[in-house]
């Protein structure tokens, strides 16, 4: 397996010919797996029956949850690239979902809504996403969700703030973090301890 950083934060070596590029146990990998196990019943239910990918559902839900949105303001909440949010306006707009009209106080803004249609559609499914995070916080004390949600806002705070600077997979990750800094077992008291330790 790949060796980890040296605490002084240098790079980890390429993996060698045959060796695998990242352990399946690392946090990242396991965050995709269950990124993908919760976004498979809306694949298997939603997806053909309503003609939406999951970008597009996504901009569905988030428009509900806010009385109007220009693109990048969906940006934002999503984390979403701008062209992704672009294409699924589009989609959604032709689909008769959404709806845009021009910010009387700023020409250059576009405002999104949901139509009738698009509020029907979302009433289809968010019942099922409800569902789904009953069933996943069902296994968890109250404790592990209010940690768990403690989390999730320091990871989304942490890549909120770096943005999209260029350098953020070349140098600054690969300097600031060892490679196997977060495979299991790794408690995050620990990481913070060692991290404070090594400022």
């Amino acid at each position: 397996m790949p060796q980890a950083a040296a605490s002084g934060g240098r790079p980890r070596a390429a993996p060698s010919a045959g060796e695998p590029a990242l352990s399946q146990q690392c946090v990242w990998y396991r965050l995709m797996k269950l990124t993908n196990l919760i976004n498979r019943p809306f694949f298997s239910r939603f997806a053909e029956r309503y003609h939406l990918t999951i970008n597009d559902a996504r901009v569905l839900v988030t428009l509900a949850s806010m009385p109007e949105a220009a693109a990048h303001e969906l940006c934002e909440a999503t984390g979403m690239h701008p062209m992704n949010v672009s294409r699924s306006a589009a989609t959604l707009r032709r689909q008769g979902r959404i709806t845009d009209r021009r910010d009387p106080d700023n020409r250059r803004r576009k405002i999104l809504q949901l139509t009738p249609k698009g509020w029907a559609v979302c009433r289809s499914f968010v019942p099922d996403m409800d569902r789904m995070s009953g069933f996943l916080q069902s296994s968890m004390s109250a404790l592990e969700v209010e940690l768990l949600g403690r989390l999730v806002d320091l990871l989304i705070g942490r890549l909120e703030a770096a943005g999209s600077r260029p350098g953020l997979l070349t140098d600054e990750v690969t300097t600031a973090v060892p490679w196997h800094a977060h495979t299991a077992g790794r408690r995050p008291a620990q990481e913070s301890n060692e991290e404070r330790n090594r400022e």
